[in-house]
């Protein structure tokens, strides 16, 4: 008898490891089809990258609200920013901005890329600051102007003006290379 529980016990213990194998296999693969979904859904690129922008805003709405008691808010919010204006420059970056440079837009993809610097540099010293400094906030507005500079640029004149230049083939790619993109570090 002994023997014939630890041989169910070593079978119930087996197969859960098989099931644990299997869900950590393909649980990382949903999280990122999750986190890519609001892109995929939104249409085209212009689409998904301006959903992406709302999406940001609406956390920075968020973040700009608090007040220096709400530490561990403010720091919680800037990593939410940060990981999504992350995922949103890989986009941005490996694909239409080299698209922009093929589309004799170099310089429009170099302007966009160096903003995209700039604003790494707002994350970078936000983390350095204590969230709990008047200062932080400053630091925090002077960052969502930079960024709304930048939004406003790409969706009011580069996106919309590039879209139409191209055929609607080559914005299907696009679309299709932005959210492998996205989901690769969703």
């Amino acid at each position: 008898m002994n023997q014939m529980a630890q041989g169910g016990n070593l079978g119930r213990l087996a197969a859960g490891a098989a099931l644990g194998f299997v869900a950590g296999l393909a649980l990382p693969h949903a999280r990122k089809a999750v986190m890519q979904a609001p892109s995929v859904m939104a249409g085209d690129w212009v689409d998904a990258l301006t959903a992406e922008h709302r999406m940001v805003e609406a956390l920075f709405d968020k973040l700009l609200a608090t007040d220096e008691s709400q530490v561990v808010k403010r720091e919680m919010l800037l990593a939410k920013i940060a990981y999504a204006l992350s995922k949103h420059a890989i986009e941005e970056e490996n694909v239409i901005y080299p698209a922009l440079m093929e589309g004799a837009r170099a310089d429009t993809s170099r302007h966009l890329t160096e903003d995209h610097a700039k604003i790494k540099t707002f994350i970078y010293d936000l983390r350095r600051i204590a969230a709990s400094d008047p200062q932080w906030l400053l630091r925090a507005r002077e960052f969502r102007q930079e960024l709304d500079h930048h939004i406003r640029e790409e969706e009011d004149e580069v996106f919309p003006q590039f879209r139409n230049a191209v055929s609607p083939e080559e914005n299907a790619r696009l679309t299709k290379m932005m959210n492998w993109e996205g989901f690769k570090v969703a």
